[in-house]
Formats: structure tokens, C-alpha cells, sequence
């Protein structure tokens, strides 16, 4: 398990040793409790039925868990941290900010397009659609999201000097947000890989636009 989940499930555990056998377990019963979920709806669904999915891993989930926007929010936390984790360890690689930038959008692809094409791929969406009619998980989704942007933004703080105008950071990284975010629609609308990085290339562009030239480097 990647380190960024460690903290989190820490956060919402009563054994904060074993982080690690927790984030296992919430992915075996994910495919069962969300089913939970779509059958009865959030509202309606109660710890019970979050347990008696949970088959042989009742006892665990019962222990960790006893309200279900805290076992909702784990799951989804899981699911944020397998994307924003690799974005992370990804943008980290790269000195110049058009390859980060370049980077990031074509691992973002490659993510959503492979959990699309798992076996948790429908699982994720309700997930994500979850977060709009439920005031508590979008505020835990907010938090995390928000803590991916800041990593973003400290790139391009980081290489503002690539820049023509250092004050153009905040227009650049609201810009780059909302390629991210179209590019997810994308994959759900089921876009093929090929063409989501037509589209990220073609973002790549307006970066062109705010970078200065070779010229002005030297």
C-alpha cells in the first residue's frame, strides 16, 4: 500500500497498527458493500447491512468501523489514494514544468482508463456519485482533493521561473484543474486512450503560451 494511505486509514481506525490488513480488507468487500449501497440506497442502508456484506471479514470492518460515512469515506479514500498517490510520485519526477505537467495528465489517463477497465470500474462511479448527495462524504472528498491541488501548485511554484509571468500560476493551475476534471468525464463516457491524449496534448498548448522562450531562459 502506498504511504499516502497509511495517515488516513490511521485517521479513521481504532488499530493504527494495522493500516496496511485494513486497506486490503476494504478492497475485498468493496464489490459487496456497494451493492449494499445501490440496492438500498445510503440513506436507508444501515451498519448491519454494511457488516453481513463483509462475509468473513465482519468481525474486522466491525471492530474499525461503527458509523457508515466513516466506512463510506474509507472506501472512497482508498479509491482518491490509488489516483492521487501516483500523481504525486509522478509530477515529483520532473525538473521542467511541462513535462510534469505532460506527466501528470497522461498518468491521470492511464489510471482512470485502467480502473475503468477493472473489475471495480461501475464501483468507483458510484463512489464518485455518492459525494454529491451526501453533505459529510463530499466534505472528506473535498479535503483530499484539495490536498492534490496544493501538491500541484507547489510545482508550479517550484518552476515559476519557466514562466513569463510568475503571477500567471494560479490562472495555469485553475486551467490545468479543469483539463484533469474533463479528462475523468472522458474515461466515464468511455473515450478512448488514444484520443484523451490528443486531448492532453492539446492542452499542453496553452502552457506554451505562458512559457518563456528558449531565449528568455538564457
Amino acid at each position: 500500500m502506498v504511504p499516502a494511505l497509511v495517515p488516513i486509514l490511521r485517521s479513521m481506525s481504532t488499530d493504527p497498527c494495522k493500516p496496511e490488513v485494513l486497506a486490503h480488507i476494504i478492497e475485498d468487500v468493496m464489490d459487496d458493500c456497494i451493492r449494499v449501497f445501490v440496492l438500498k440506497g445510503l440513506e436507508a442502508c444501515s451498519m448491519e447491512d454494511f457488516y453481513q456484506a463483509c462475509g468473513p471479514h465482519r468481525a474486522y470492518v466491525e471492530e474499525h468501523f461503527t458509523t457508515k460515512h466513516d466506512f463510506c469515506a474509507a472506501m472512497l479514500m482508498w479509491w482518491l489514494n490509488s489516483v492521487f498517490a501516483e500523481l504525486k510520485s509522478t509530477i515529483s519526477l520532473h525538473s521542467n514544468l511541462r513535462a510534469a505537467v505532460e506527466a501528470v495528465l497522461y498518468e491521470f489517463i492511464d489510471i482512470c482508463i485502467n480502473h475503468r477497465e477493472s473489475r471495480h470500474a461501475d464501483k468507483f462511479c458510484v463512489l464518485d456519485n455518492m459525494t454529491l448527495f451526501d453533505e459529510e462524504l463530499l466534505a472528506k472528498f473535498a479535503m483530499y482533493y484539495q490536498e492534490g491541488v496544493k501538491h500541484f501548485r507547489l510545482k508550479f511554484v517550484d518552476l515559476k521561473s519557466e514562466l513569463k509571468d510568475p503571477d500567471d500560476i494560479e490562472k495555469l493551475l485553475i486551467f490545468y484543474v479543469m483539463i484533469i476534471e474533463g479528462l475523468y468525464v472522458l474515461v466515464r463516457r468511455g473515450f478512448s486512450r488514444e484520443m484523451l491524449f490528443e486531448y492532453a496534448d492539446m492542452s499542453l498548448h496553452t502552457l506554451e503560451f505562458y512559457e518563456k522562450r528558449p531565449t528568455d531562459l538564457s
